[in-house]
């Protein structure tokens, strides 16, 4: 097996040694040897159909949620999927609901998952409608189909804030007036679950806006910012303890629904009617943070390697480990 691992040059540009395919690098080079590898740019057709392959070979895409870069990826995932006859990560699955959350809500709809009131909306008219309906109270939680990190989220207090959102000559980005309007429920912080194969990560990230009128909802990064930090705190493990039957039952959802072995879901109210507000293909993050883990198999709380570049480069590392199937 030889994998094909994309080199995604814009993301490179924003993030230069946090990119992916140099962490890959890094890894294959010194820890994982044995393995075959070529870093290629695939957002070229004629890259890709200049690739000679094996018979299992595999090819591994972290695909940007910038619009330009996702753009492109769109273009060429089709074209992937069929020269590497399905074998890819992300799966046909998960990229079908990657950076779309107008697909999650429904994904999430259809499997009667936990969720706050949500409704995709057309514009202010279908908007007001949905929150008179639903007998709704402002606040009101407003995010793009597209985005990632929060900084496509918005909390409105007045319908006329969607007015200005979509006239405003400055980010024309809401201009079609279609976006995804949710139930705001008043909470301290969310809990991102991680479903890494047997094993289920959990973070308690700190929701900081209140703190200052200045800061955007709901992390707290000031507007302008072009790092976004979060606040993360590993749970203990009687935090872990009481709600480690979320983790199985979203471990469970995430195996048979989206064929996936790497996934996270964010929830809120996660000790009493918990809900889910959205998923994502663990893109991006590192576990430097988590001090604990539930195992599947064992049925137990065990303690974090804690190796610094190895739970820096998790995601990269289990991924790796899945392909060559690896325990």
């Amino acid at each position: 097996m030889k994998l094909y691992i994309h080199k995604d040059t814009f993301y490179d540009k924003v993030y230069g040694d946090e990119t992916w395919w140099k962490r890959f690098e890094w890894l294959l080079n010194k820890k994982y040897k044995y393995i075959d590898y070529e870093i290629v740019n695939l957002h070229y057709e004629d890259n890709i159909k200049d690739l000679q392959l094996g018979n299992d070979d595999f090819c591994i895409c972290r695909f940007a949620h910038y619009e330009e870069d996702f753009e492109l990826s769109k273009r060429v995932y089709p074209l992937l999927y069929e020269k590497f006859n399905g074998r890819i990560w992300p799966n046909k699955t998960e990229w079908y609901y990657y950076n779309d959350k107008q697909r999650q809500l429904e994904f999430i709809r259809e499997n009667n998952i936990p969720h706050p009131i949500s409704h995709y909306s057309y514009g202010r008219d279908d908007f007001t409608k949905w929150v008179e309906e639903n007998n709704l109270e402002y606040p009101i939680v407003v995010k793009k189909s597209q985005g990632a990190g929060s900084e496509e989220v918005r909390l409105i207090n007045h319908w006329r804030e969607i007015d200005d959102m979509v006239s405003s000559p400055i980010d024309t980005s809401w201009k079609s007036g279609q976006f995804i309007a949710q139930q705001y429920i008043d909470v301290n912080h969310d809990i991102r679950i991680s479903i890494f194969g047997d094993k289920i990560l959990f973070s308690k990230r700190i929701h900081h806006w209140k703190t200052d009128e200045k800061k955007r909802f709901p992390y707290g990064y000031y507007y302008g910012d072009r790092v976004f930090g979060y606040t993360n705190k590993s749970l203990t493990i009687t935090e872990i303890e009481k709600i480690k039957h979320i983790g199985v039952y979203l471990k469970e959802i995430t195996d048979t629904h989206l064929n996936s072995k790497i996934m996270s879901w964010d929830i809120i109210k996660e000790e009493s009617d918990f809900k889910i507000l959205e998923f994502s293909n663990c893109f991006y993050f590192n576990m430097v943070d988590n001090q604990l883990y539930y195992d599947i198999k064992e049925e137990k709380i065990l303690k974090m390697k804690n190796k610094l570049k190895d739970n820096t480069l998790y995601t990269q590392n289990v991924l790796l480990r899945t392909i060559r199937g690896i325990s």
